[in-house]
């Protein structure tokens, strides 16, 4: 087939992009070939292709991708042409599918068409990431039965326009810049000083409740041991693990605020050398539970080497406490690399630094997923003090270590199956 036969009239001219879409094996796609294309298709695409205005089309419920010789420029060298053609929306532009696909979901159910001006929109293109600001337009097309069966994007890039802007404005060198940084630091205060507040409400808790409760038992027993001279033993044991209990309690605090202190010094770390001192220290508890601990690849990071002391030792030991009473403990703590596009997941990272990311996964009793953020919050517990001992500041405490080092944590679990819990931190 070519383009003078006359169904395949409407893929004349187009350039480049008209050839290729001629050469392509449509039949393996789900349109089929264009002599069976609608004609609603086969009019945008011929308005698309003979349009020296960027234009890009995704169509049909998978959203295929077309797109003109005056779109082709914008996906740059070493990027996603020609391989867009004929794929899908989510495959062609992962990177960016959480800011487009509502737009999209949007004009797809019969909603307004979507406009924005000068909207920042990273993309890969020329062998990276780069930062790119959009002019552009979602419009629905429809087909035969007036029904959406496409979405045509009409845009323009417009990151030199941005950025001799932001030139312009940044020569107007030094107030504009002297108030920016006062209302940054201004900002971080007052984030600084909601999380105090927070934490102040948690403390002002657990002293009314956990901090109080060993001290009313102790109060009580010893009152007991005052009117009964011939007391059993079992009652000065009892004070005595109320009272352990409660030190730890206070420990676990102390060491929990000590994390909001002065910054200590960071230096090079080596996470080899961190596990095997932790191993050191848990090594009784190891061979009590007859646990098996793997690591593979932990690399040297920049850090604060009591701190990340501190964050392997909570995580080690609240793997081995959990651990299934039905199996042997397993612990693995695996590291990589973090790339570029892994870390699209974690917003809260600083850009343009190199991240790794550690994962230390157990097969022990594991939790609902739902409580994947809760077990973060200081003082929350899934489960009795009876049934395992612990204080519940241990997660917390991870937490804020990563936050100290400009890292994120997360876990994810199975109900009696075992947990993950992922850590990124920076290299330097």
């Amino acid at each position: 087939m070519t383009s003078t036969t006359p169904q395949w009239q409407f893929l004349q001219g187009g350039g480049e992009m008209g050839a290729l879409i001629r050469s392509f094996n449509w039949e393996a796609t789900s349109l089929g070939p264009p002599e069976a294309w609608p004609q609603s298709l086969r009019t945008t695409i011929s308005i698309v292709l003979n349009n020296r205005f960027p234009m890009f089309l995704f169509w049909g419920d998978d959203l295929l991708c077309f797109y003109n010789d005056a779109y082709r420029p914008i996906l740059g060298n070493d990027g996603k042409h020609p391989a867009a053609l004929g794929k899908t929306a989510v495959g062609v532009w992962p990177e960016i599918w959480s800011i487009v696909k509502p737009y999209i979901d949007q004009v797809m159910a019969g909603g307004p068409a979507v406009w924005r001006e000068d909207q920042l929109i990273p993309i890969y293109r020329n062998g990276r990431l780069e930062d790119v600001y959009w002019t552009y337009s979602f419009s629905p097309v429809a087909d035969e039965n007036n029904q959406v069966a496409g979405i045509l994007v009409t845009c323009t890039e417009t990151t030199e326009k941005v950025q001799q802007l932001a030139t312009v404005v940044e020569f107007s060198r030094e107030l504009k810049k002297q108030v920016t940084e006062r209302t940054a630091e201004l900002a971080a205060s007052n984030l600084r000083l909601r999380r105090s507040n927070l934490e102040l409400e948690q403390f002002a808790w657990v002293a009314s409740h956990d901090l109080q409760e060993p001290l009313r038992k102790v109060r009580v027993f010893t009152g007991i041991l005052k009117k009964n001279s011939q007391a059993p033993n079992e009652l000065v044991d009892k004070i005595d693990a109320s009272t352990a209990r409660m030190s730890k309690l206070i420990q676990d605090v102390l060491d929990f605020s000590r994390l909001s202190g002065p910054g200590e010094l960071f230096c090079p770390v080596d996470l080899t050398h961190v596990l095997h001192g932790v191993l050191t220290d848990l090594e009784l508890l190891i061979a009590e539970k007859q646990a098996l601990v793997q690591a593979t690849g932990l690399p040297v990071i920049k850090g604060i080497p009591l701190q990340i002391n501190q964050l392997f030792t909570n995580l080690l030991s609240n793997a081995l406490k959990f651990s299934h009473p039905g199996r042997t403990p397993q612990v693995t703590i695996t590291a990589c690399v973090g790339e570029p596009q892994e870390l699209l997941a974690y917003p809260e990272l600083v850009p343009d630094k190199k991240y790794c990311i550690l994962q230390v996964a157990d097969n022990g009793i594991g939790f609902g997923q739902e409580h994947a953020e809760q077990i973060f919050n200081l003082f929350q517990r899934l489960h009795s003090k009876e049934a395992f001992a612990g204080t519940g500041i241990g997660l917390p405490l991870c937490k804020k270590i990563v936050l100290n080092h400009q890292g994120s944590i997360s876990a994810r679990a199975v109900l009696g199956e075992g947990a993950v819990f992922t850590v990124v931190l920076p290299y330097e």
